[in-house]
């Protein structure tokens, strides 16, 4: 396989071709090392336009290693919203009744194990009692060559403690690898049975970065999903995708930098409509990201992201 070749941007949120299409946020490793990071909190408020910023005590949190990368990834989710009311009395005696939402809340969260530099588990649990774990294997090369999904029982009373009861298989896939000299490689999805299912072709520019990503399935030859990236400098600026899966459906993201190569801009379209706009403010003291605005153009809402750093350093505190 062909190397990526990046550079160290002082952004914490770095894109990438692997991750620009993902929910989550993708933090740079080698910047999450040098400043000490140990855990990320993002404080997140809703906005609609022309109405007053609702609190609702959202969260997401992000935990690293040592070396930089992600140790576990939580949010909370809302699971019910109970709607209670109360009577007050007024100055002048008078009984009133006000109405408030109360929100109830599940802790979302999935943990990442590594040996060698190399994700070899990623365990998801809903906050209830469902975990899904995915194991990953390596050749000498440091190629995927098999993952196993298993529904995963934990034995701990304490759910912040994980003892591994029973195991279910769900799915096996493995990975076969092609190199062409012409900076292609094929991979070869195989199920349970070895069978072969997909097939993906990724073709790399002299710089080792990914240019286009296609897949096409064995037994739906109709089926295409492609992806295809372009690069401003050294940084991604364009990450596109199509597919036809199940109805034609075109994604585009789109990402500036400043001056000072520093993520400022990042915008999403499906099918040429704008989705999300958001922009990414980084603190001039620090050069850390300090917040992220995500501006809604369709539902007309805007969410407001302040990030708290903990640097897990004597004598510092949480920002």
């Amino acid at each position: 396989m062909f190397l990526f070749v990046g550079v160290l941007n002082g952004q914490v949120i770095l894109p990438t071709p692997e991750t620009a299409f993902e929910l989550q946020h993708n933090f740079n490793p080698e910047v999450i090392k040098t400043k000490g990071i140990k855990k990320i909190t993002f404080d997140i408020i809703d906005k609609n336009d022309y109405e007053v910023a609702v609190d609702k005590s959202l969260t997401e949190n992000y935990e690293f290693t040592a070396e930089g990368m992600l140790a576990r990834y939580y949010y909370t989710s809302i699971s019910k919203i109970v709607e209670k009311q109360v009577t007050r009395v007024g100055r002048k005696g008078q009984r009133f009744s006000e109405t408030f939402n109360e929100y109830v809340f599940d802790t979302v969260s999935t943990s990442y194990f590594y040996s060698a530099g190399r994700l070899i588990l990623k365990r998801f649990h809903n906050g209830l009692n469902y975990y899904e774990s995915r194991y990953y294997r390596y050749d000498s090369a440091g190629n995927l060559t098999k993952e196993l999904r298993f529904k995963e029982t934990n034995n701990s009373q304490n759910p912040s403690v994980f003892i591994l009861g029973n195991q279910v298989l769900l799915s096996e896939d493995s990975f076969q690898y092609q190199k062409y000299s012409s900076g292609q490689v094929k991979c070869t999805f195989l199920n349970n049975e070895n069978r072969p299912y997909k097939e993906r072709i990724t073709n790399y520019d002299s710089l080792g970065r990914k240019k286009t990503v296609s897949e096409h399935y064995t037994a739906a030859s109709w089926i295409m999903q492609e992806m295809m990236f372009e690069y401003s400098g050294k940084d991604l600026a364009v990450a596109k995708f199509e597919g036809n899966a199940n109805k034609m459906v075109r994604l585009k993201n789109t990402y500036e930098f400043d001056e000072n190569k520093e993520l400022y801009t990042e915008k999403q379209y499906r099918d040429s409509v704008l989705l999300k706009e958001i922009s990414y403010v980084t603190s001039r003291a620090d050069t850390l990201l300090s917040s992220i605005v995500i501006r809604d153009p369709i539902n007309k809402t805007i969410r407001i992201v302040k990030l708290r750093y903990d640097l897990g350093m004597i004598g510092k505190s949480d920002r």
